[in-house]
């Protein structure tokens, strides 16, 4: 059964605003994948586990139609709100049921989802729908890390408090997966691969950081234990600890971070 964290209207909002959009570059990889052994039209791509789009805008300019789905109403609620591509539909389904005839899709892709899905349920489905020579690609992205040229550590020791101790008993089994950066799961296809790349170096504030905490599941789950005030009280410890490490620097208040992405691709063999 496929674990369900992000269910609330404010939780998918506070997703929309402050998590990360995969870069570009991912998804020029994936159509890459798909193309050197795939030569037919473009005309269907799968993303599953939506959230609200921040992946699916990946595959828009590529093909006729991208089917953008979530087990969460309230994250597709969201995303129909924004400014997404007219090609992309936006359903609510679980990736285990898959909307789409057999051998119709080119590409079946979750990012930074897989890891709360029924996955050998999600497999035998992206068998089902996948044409010859179609893949599918499991993308995820490890927590930031921190650049800063004598405060990295005291950065990363704030982080870690938050991270392990504070929300650590509140996160679903699935992150495990994201920590072990999907080298536990296997795909069912003799064709696969495994890649990742760092992102550029970027900046942002430290209430932005804050922001995208919030977005956590462990987050979430932890003020469902423990109440809202509980919550902000664990921010406001995180967020002194790092402006405390600043001693005052000119650079306070702000960050500089880089992302891994990594990447599983498998291909569905001709029949």
């Amino acid at each position: 059964m496929s674990q369900r964290y992000f269910e609330s209207v404010t939780h998918a909002n506070v997703y929309a605003k402050f998590r990360p959009c995969p870069p570009k570059q991912l998804g020029n990889r994936i159509i890459n994948y798909l193309k050197e052994k795939y030569e037919g039209e473009l005309s269907l791509c799968l993303d599953a586990g939506c959230g609200n789009g921040q992946s699916s805008n990946l595959f828009s300019s590529d093909f006729k139609k991208v089917i953008a789905t979530d087990v969460s109403s309230a994250q597709v609620t969201v995303a129909k709100t924004m400014n997404h591509p007219s090609n992309i539909e936006f359903l609510v389904s679980p990736a285990e049921q898959i909307p789409a005839k057999e051998g119709s899709v080119q590409v079946v892709s979750a990012s930074q989802a897989c890891h709360w899905f029924d996955l050998p349920q999600f497999f035998k489905e992206t068998k089902r729908v996948l044409c010859s020579n179609g893949i599918v690609a499991l993308s995820g992205y490890t927590f930031p890390k921190f650049i800063h040229p004598t405060r990295e550590q005291d950065f990363q020791r704030a982080f870690d408090l938050l991270y392990y101790q504070r929300t650590g008993p509140y996160w679903g089994s699935g992150r495990e997966l994201v920590d072990n950066e999907y080298s536990n799961i296997v795909l069912p296809f003799e064709d696969f691969i495994r890649e990742e790349f760092w992102t550029e170096e970027t900046r942002t504030t430290i209430s932005e950081f804050v922001g995208y905490i919030t977005t956590w599941s462990g987050y979430q789950n932890y003020c469902k234990n423990h109440g809202a005030q509980a919550g902000e009280e664990i921010l406001t410890e995180f967020t002194s600890s790092c402006l405390k490490a600043y001693e005052n620097n000119k650079d306070e208040g702000q960050f500089t971070i880089r992302r891994k992405y990594f990447l599983l691709m498998g291909r569905k063999g001709k029949e």
